[in-house]
């Protein structure tokens, strides 16, 4: 959100408008900085006491004229503080909230999660202005909502400019000196560590490509969880084959998208699905499931396989018919891997930054000319 918050500032300010930025304070975290379990607790006393006083004094001195954005829904609680002055809201994903309500069958939050979600819905409930990045966020912000907003846009992500093809011989040099273990092998890639991204699945669809006459790699970016581990100690013969990188550069990264042999990205649930956009942006084939934001980011560009099923007696199937669905786009000749390329690099010229800047100066003003009037 920090980078998001940058984002919207720089392009601002590069459109002539003026922006000030309000974050917490870290006054009494300092404190305690080599005691981090203490600072986190202190942190909190920064950001729910030191900052509400703040925050308030602010708009009650900003000046005429001014829209208070908030650049995730996730700052809930400071929202009824501003709820007088021009507003506007940014929706991300509201996953963590459908957890807290059981509304997302593969994750459950403990009772504090559940609570402190309440919290920020809560005080989300009482802005009126919203931009969500996706639709299928728009969807779940509307269930969560009490009154009918005054303006519910959708807004997509703008892709970044450092995601483009690389030099073969560029990428192939940073993607063997990080991981040599690949000796120049296919692989799959897939990134992310949070629970909706599926990586069990992705795991489960991987070791049924095992059979293949030269069977592919897989790297995972992102430090392997309980899970994980449980399931690598299981398959332990696949290890050779099974390349985890708990941290990666955006140079690697970039790398990766460019040398793959395909993204695997078999997500539950998205807010948005950035690795669509970034791989496709690079020229890798993109296989993902066929469920909104996915589907809205890949378009016709994506190859997309069915939601992992509930019942664990589907999943082995569902691993099955994945891995064929994959398998064939491994098996592009290489002029049906070029148009597939080509289809991407066309889809994701809807996703440009100034595109997206132009229509976020838009509805910020829109935001601020409907609340000035009422």
């Amino acid at each position: 959100m920090r980078i998001f918050a940058d984002q919207i500032a720089a392009g601002l300010r590069s459109r002539g408008h003026t922006v000030q930025e309000f974050t917490a304070p870290v006054l009494l975290a300092r404190l305690a900085k080599y005691h981090q379990s203490f600072a986190k607790w202190l942190g909190y006393l920064d950001q729910f006491v030191l900052f509400p006083p703040l925050l308030w004094w602010s708009t009650r001195v900003a000046p005429e004229g001014t829209l208070f954005v908030f650049a995730d829904q996730a700052l809930g609680p400071w929202i009824p503080l501003i709820k007088p002055r021009p507003h506007l809201v940014h929706v991300h994903d509201l996953l963590a909230l459908e957890a807290a309500l059981d509304l997302q069958p593969f994750h459950h939050l403990g009772p504090t999660g559940r609570l402190y979600q309440r919290w920020i819905r809560c005080g989300f409930r009482k802005a009126r202005f919203f931009l969500s990045v996706s639709q299928a966020t728009q969807v779940a912000l509307v269930r969560q909502l009490k009154q009918r907003p005054l303006l519910s846009e959708v807004l997509v992500n703008p892709l970044h400019c450092r995601f483009r093809p690389l030099p073969a011989a560029e990428a192939s040099s940073m993607v063997n000196q990080a991981l040599p273990g690949l000796n120049g092998q296919p692989f799959l890639f897939h990134i992310g560590r949070n629970w909706y991204k599926n990586r069990l699945g992705v795991l489960a669809i991987w070791a049924q490509l095992q059979s293949l006459p030269n069977p592919v790699h897989l790297v995972l970016v992102g430090g392997a969880d309980a899970g994980m581990c449980q399931w690598i100690q299981k398959n332990s013969q696949l290890k050779c084959r099974l390349h985890l990188l708990d941290q990666a550069t955006d140079t690697l990264v970039l790398a990766l998208y460019n040398q793959a042999a395909a993204l695997l990205f078999p997500s539950h649930a998205e807010g948005f699905g950035w690795p669509i956009l970034e791989a496709l942006a690079c020229g890798c084939p993109v296989i993902t499931t066929a469920r909104a934001p996915m589907t809205e980011v890949g378009g016709d560009a994506a190859t997309y396989i069915p939601p992992f099923p509930l019942l664990p007696d589907a999943q082995r199937d569902w691993a099955i018919s994945s891995a064929d669905t994959v398998r064939m786009v491994l098996e592009l000749t290489p002029a049906e891997r070029h148009e597939l390329r080509q289809r991407g690099f066309s889809h994701v010229n809807s996703f440009q930054r100034e595109r997206w800047l132009s229509l976020l100066v838009a509805y910020y003003q829109h935001a601020l000319e409907c609340q000035s009037s009422s």
